[in-house]
């Protein structure tokens, strides 16, 4: 029920599609898709419906979770705060302080500790694997990476798992699972009939 009105509010909210590849990926390259997660996991109502969808994922050995930031920090906030799980969140920084303590990651962790990574959405895999790495440097062991959306372009799940190892890699929602779900709701619809007319 949680995932299946979380899916909802991700092709309400976050999901576009156009016939023609007119949106710019990060890579340069042009996609018929456009997926912005943060315009649903920054919302009030799907915080609980996203600490839900995640901690079925969740080993029971992780103590921490969170990714790179903007992406990863409202679904680490969302676990941390209404999943039943005994979960502090973390936040991987783009690029490490340049004074002080110079931190790539802020929060209560240290070596050792048993982390899940997160991520909003993959494409490239580029920001989880930046988060990954700075887990690593900073001697947390991360024991799952999981994913809300997997865009399902450029290689990015595979490079992810290749680079994660043994470690579980998961993902909540695909690209095709919002497209088939968009096509069932009015506006997908509309669409559809539009283009064929």
């Amino acid at each position: 029920m949680a995932r299946a009105q979380l899916l909802d509010l991700l092709v309400r909210h976050s999901y576009q599609y156009e016939a023609e590849p007119v949106f710019q990926l990060t890579s340069g390259r042009r996609s018929q898709f456009y997926v912005n997660c943060k315009t649903t996991t920054m919302r009030r109502d799907a915080a609980d419906l996203i600490a839900k969808a995640f901690e079925a994922h969740i080993p029971e050995a992780a103590r921490a979770v969170g990714g790179l930031t903007l992406g990863a920090d409202p679904i680490a906030y969302a676990i941390r705060d209404l999943s039943r799980l005994p979960l502090d969140a973390f936040v991987v920084r783009k690029t490490p302080k340049e004074h002080g303590l110079r931190k790539a990651i802020e929060g209560p962790i240290s070596a050792g500790l048993p982390v899940v990574v997160l991520d909003d959405v993959v494409t490239t895999g580029g920001s989880t694997l930046l988060a990954i790495e700075a887990c690593r440097a900073a001697g947390l062991q991360i024991v799952a990476v999981l994913v809300l959306v997997d865009r399902m372009e450029d290689g990015g799940l595979d490079r992810i798992k290749s680079v994660a190892g043994p470690v579980p890699v998961h993902t909540i929602f695909t690209r095709e699972e919002l497209h088939a779900h968009w096509l069932q709701t009015g506006a997908g619809a509309a669409r559809s009939r539009e283009a064929s007319s």
